[in-house]
């Protein structure tokens, strides 16, 4: 699915309970229009969303060369208590 998880990144906005990442095309006007590099979380959860927008035309190795570095930063950063 080549769109935002923004339904997912909404119930999880606020806290630091939950990690969330998408890898979603970004651009103007394809659906939903959320997703931006900068939205990163807010209150307790701010640094806890974590968004890769993307273009047209991304290869599969492009995407694994941004995929496994963010996800390596992520595995290394993030700590559930759970």
């Amino acid at each position: 699915d080549v769109h935002h998880g923004d339904g997912v990144e909404e119930a999880f906005y606020c806290t630091d309970r939950v990690m969330t990442l998408s890898l979603h095309k970004f651009g103007e006007g394809f659906f939903p229009g959320t997703g931006h590099i900068k939205d990163v979380g807010a209150k307790e959860g701010t640094g806890y969303s974590v968004n890769a927008p993307l273009t047209d035309g991304m290869t599969d190795e492009a995407y694994e060369g941004i995929f496994k570095p963010v996800m390596d930063k992520i595995m290394d950063i993030f700590r559930p208590g759970a």
